[in-house]
């Protein structure tokens, strides 16, 4: 009877064949060098022609935007990384792939938010005129939009951030200065390089000036956005420009005491 099952190689005749193999590597250094720098399977394996990567990146965004609602409607102590995959569709499993846990991905919603409401706000600011008051009026009206059309945002930056942890709140004070300074660069061509007269100092200013637009937004929020954009913008608009332009008088008349 004939025997047609494979033979399996013998011991000699592998270490031959992994001898050649080595020698022909070492007659082609171009081809050793690429096969050393061939990813593994794990990192190059795709998916509709999508890469791993790429699908990560879109499964993290996914609990972004999920988080954002999640905390933005829910409140982020009512919620839990269950009900934040179930808005995202996606498992636990794909939740900690990107996050250690909910406060991380607060972090990263709350960073990801303000990155909005930058760029919303300083494109307004360029596309106004190059007038202080316009510029201003355009700030409010811009910021006002994002908060009236989406609810969440208002939510996420004005109280579920607040006294969550050191963390967190090492983030809204930074929240906090980088918005500040934007106050500045409107004012700071009124001054015209003039100097305030002491004790004014412009950091202080323009976290005062900002403190009111944060206090009349966060009631504006709370009351359910009752009055019309242009309201909160007009009176808020007073506020700004009534500050400016006092500081203008007090940096032309550098003696004259800050409190006159």
């Amino acid at each position: 009877m004939i025997d047609e099952s494979p033979k399996k190689p013998s011991k000699q005749a592998a270490e031959v064949k992994a001898s050649s193999a080595k020698t022909a590597a070492a007659k082609n250094p171009a081809a050793k060098k690429a096969a050393e720098k061939k990813p593994s399977a794990d990192r190059g394996r795709r998916y509709r022609g999508v890469s791993e990567e790429a699908r990560q990146a879109e499964r993290r965004q996914r609990f972004v935007e999920a988080g954002l609602t999640v905390f933005g409607s829910r409140g982020y102590h009512s919620s839990t990384v269950r009900s934040i995959c179930a808005e995202a569709g996606l498992t636990e499993r794909y939740f900690y792939e990107s996050f250690s846990n909910s406060e991380d991905l607060l972090c990263v919603v709350y960073d990801y938010t303000n990155q909005r409401v930058r760029e919303r706000v300083l494109a307004a600011v360029m596309d106004a005129p190059r007038d202080v008051s316009a510029m201003a009026y355009a700030t409010l009206v811009a910021f006002l939009s994002i908060m009236r059309d989406d609810p969440r945002m208002a939510q996420l930056l004005f109280v579920e951030v607040l006294g969550v942890s050191e963390r967190v709140d090492q983030r809204y004070r930074k929240s906090v200065e980088d918005f500040a300074q934007l106050m500045q660069l409107m004012v700071a061509p009124l001054l015209d390089a003039k100097a305030l007269p002491a004790p004014l100092q412009p950091d202080i200013l323009s976290v005062a000036m900002l403190g009111s637009v944060i206090t009349v937004v966060s009631r504006w929020m709370i009351n359910g956005f009752q009055e019309p954009i242009d309201t909160i913008a007009e009176n808020l608009h007073v506020v700004l420009v009534a500050m400016m332009r006092h500081l203008v008088i007090l940096a032309d008349a550098p003696d004259a005491s800050a409190s006159k």
